[in-house]
């Protein structure tokens, strides 16, 4: 372990369009004890060469060629390759602010804690977008209880943006078959490790819009993985933060919820192919609104939804697939 590096570990395939943009704002911190692992996927878009040139040109990138495809077993990897104190994780087609990795090593080191997160800007990858600093930054140190409730529950699910100690973080793994929701479980897997964690609304990380995202694409069964992920973060919320139970149940039901959504885009000839489905969605809905304090923690709207879907799947699909003007 290298004292006071900061290992970036950055998962791609076929980021050509992105990726110079991403390692150059890497290469840009104020906090220059750093070392950036790339772990490509076998590209086929010109990556490799690009990353490939500017590692030529700066010995702190460290190009990982990997056979295997998924974002889950390159962050694992770039974890075991890794030799910073300080780990985190960057998305390929994001970006940081220059003072990212020095404003959270800061806090990390004033605060004692075990891992830092950081708010993000929403971005739309304009190169000239010029985003205004803030001037004052809250910060607030919490313990493992609060952090569930208080964020991991409230949306706070993405493993980016965080700065980690690697004491913590060595020997969790990414959940591999996971292809959604493996970085909240990532974070799930981590609450056994933690005691103290410092969460600042500055927003050092630019997290890029795609407005051809995956809400937009058609159903597919790897989307129930939304409901697994949530389903496997049920299990160790009821056994270690009973608390959190009704928040963490209305959560497994709005993700339900979501999936079905996805499944209503369909016709109805394909929503009869995936029927399975739709009775598991409504299976997690209706035994989540047995729960007390389940239906007081749905998010406005979702009551009404919930019950709908409950009662009357087919004719709740059907209605949604149409308000929606999907055809």
């Amino acid at each position: 372990m290298v004292k006071d590096m900061v290992s970036v570990i950055i998962p791609v395939y076929n980021g050509v369009a992105w990726i110079e943009e991403c390692i150059e704002s890497v290469l840009a911190q104020t906090w220059k004890e750093l070392e950036i692992l790339v772990l490509d996927d076998q590209s086929t878009d010109g990556t490799t060469e690009v990353v490939k040139k500017l590692a030529a040109e700066d010995d702190k990138i460290r190009l990982i060629s990997r056979n295997s495809k998924g974002v889950s077993g390159a962050r694992n990897e770039g974890i075991v390759q890794s030799r910073g104190e300080y780990i985190t994780f960057v998305d390929a087609d994001d970006k940081l602010d220059d003072q990212m990795f020095e404003t959270l090593v800061e806090y990390l080191q004033k605060e004692n804690s075990d891992m830092v997160s950081c708010g993000y800007h929403r971005w739309n990858g304009d190169p000239l977008a010029v985003l205004s600093k803030d001037k004052e930054n809250v910060v607030k140190t919490v313990d493992r209880e609060t952090y569930v409730s208080d964020y991991l529950l409230r949306q706070h699910t993405h493993c980016w943006g965080v700065l980690y100690r690697r004491t913590v973080i060595e020997g969790i793994d990414f959940r591999s078959e996971l292809t959604i929701g493996e970085d909240m479980m990532f974070l799930v897997d981590l609450l056994p490790k933690l005691n103290r964690i410092t969460i600042t609304d500055y927003k050092g990380y630019y997290y890029r819009i795609n407005e051809n995202g995956v809400t937009l694409r058609p159903f597919v069964p790897a989307y129930m993985d939304e409901v697994k992920s949530w389903k496997l973060a049920t299990e160790v919320i009821r056994r270690d933060f009973s608390d959190c139970i009704p928040q963490i149940e209305a959560i497994l039901a709005v993700s339900a919820i979501l999936v079905a959504g996805k499944i209503s885009r369909l016709s109805s000839k394909d929503r009869k192919q995936y029927q399975r489905y739709t009775e598991e969605c409504r299976k997690i809905v209706k035994e989540a609104l047995r729960r007390p304090g389940v239906k007081e923690n749905l998010p406005a709207g979702y009551g009404i939804k919930a019950t709908l879907f409950m009662h009357w799947p087919e004719i709740y699909l059907r209605l949604y697939h149409v308000w929606k003007g999907y055809t």
